[in-house]
């Protein structure tokens, strides 16, 4: 013990990735929850400005979690500043979350959301640490969109997804 809580999610995630184990795996061999694992491997993927406050000690997990909520990582960091600098509590950065504009949805032929779509899109979450968005038409083409902050979030998921580091691409 006695990491902080992005130190914890690096183990986790070292794990993953060295050892090819799930999140249940993961749990299962520290002795916590699925959820807590996975909790904790979501904060790999806020905006630097947020890991830096969160490792300082400035910001708690709890109210990192909250700005895992945010969208955009300069509003994410924004609000973190904010969250320090004003001694927010957790349930103050969630109010001040809620209060994203909600983006409309787009008339672009997609059908209503598929409950089997959320479940996969959820898997893929799971299996990846980060925000996935499936995206269906009606004629069944669609788009798997993988948003990453850095590009060492983009070298871990082209690692994750191609088995191969971009190096040995690239040459």
């Amino acid at each position: 013990e006695g990491l902080t809580p992005l130190e914890e999610a690096e183990g986790y995630r070292a794990l993953q990735d060295q050892f090819g184990l799930t999140h249940l795996e993961i749990s299962k061999a520290v002795g916590k929850d699925r959820s807590t694992v996975t909790n904790s491997l979501r904060l790999l993927n806020l905006p630097a400005t947020v890991r830096r406050l969160l490792t300082e000690g400035a910001l708690s997990a709890g109210h990192a979690r909250a700005l895992l909520a945010v969208d955009d990582p300069v509003r994410a960091a924004e609000v973190a500043r904010r969250a320090v600098a004003e001694q927010w509590s957790v349930r103050e950065v969630e109010r001040q979350v809620q209060k994203q504009p909600k983006p409309r949805p787009a008339s672009n032929g997609r059908s209503a959301p598929d409950p089997h779509l959320a479940a996969l899109e959820r898997a893929l979450e799971e299996a990846l640490s980060t925000r996935v968005q499936l995206a269906r038409q009606k004629n069944g083409a669609g788009a798997i969109e993988i948003p990453f902050h850095n590009d060492e979030e983009f070298e871990r998921l082209f690692a994750l997804i191609t088995g191969r580091e971009t190096t040995d691409v690239l040459g």
